[in-house]
């Protein structure tokens, strides 16, 4: 009998009004992530720190969190951000200790404008095997 391997994959994406009062909702969100898929605490609370980070950089109205999850690991992008936030020296200071990598990208919006969003990414603990 040879052994299978599950990939778990789910996506879930929020959006929410950049008013401060309401980034309890993308932490809580997160960790009810993080506890779905037994993340360790320091992680969880490490992307918390890191989404709200960049969250606190956009400009917009509003700010979008996707979370995409796998047997690996855990990529949340926020978006949409001012140009050239992924460069900028204090932000990238505080994520890149909180995450183990961060990417830039570009995506076309509804009216033909490119944005820029960041992802951030935790690679999952494997669990020990017994």
């Amino acid at each position: 009998m040879s052994e299978s391997t599950s990939i778990v994959a789910d996506r879930i994406v929020l959006t929410l009004p950049r008013d401060e009062r309401l980034h309890g909702v993308a932490t809580l969100v997160l960790g009810g992530i993080g506890s779905r898929f037994e993340l360790a605490y320091e992680k969880v609370d490490d992307l918390q720190l890191a989404v709200l980070s960049v969250m606190a950089a956009s400009d917009r109205d509003s700010v979008t969190i996707e979370v995409d999850v796998d047997d690996e690991r855990v990529d949340a992008s926020v978006g949409p951000l001012p140009e050239h936030s992924a460069s900028d020296r204090a932000l990238r200071t505080v994520v890149d200790r909180l995450v183990d990598s961060v990417e830039s990208s570009e995506r076309e919006n509804a009216t033909g404008e490119r944005e820029e969003w960041i992802t951030l990414r935790l690679v999952r603990d494997t669990p020990a095997t017994h």
